[in-house]
């Protein structure tokens, strides 16, 4: 559930989920390049598509 800040900052309920993560941007060889932490968003209407590389 959110913050108080994060619901007044996002204008929604107390009672709407939020959904809190961290995202890396990483260069071809392994360098983190930006972080940006943490990003929140509603999480009732927040659609969450990442790719997962399984490749060494």
């Amino acid at each position: 559930m959110p913050t108080e800040h994060e619901a007044q900052t996002l204008r929604i309920g107390s009672g709407v989920p939020v959904l809190r993560y961290t995202r890396r941007h990483i260069a071809d060889n392994g360098r983190i390049v930006e972080v940006a932490h943490p990003i929140v968003r509603r999480g009732d209407t927040t659609v969450v598509d990442f790719v997962i590389d399984l490749e060494d």
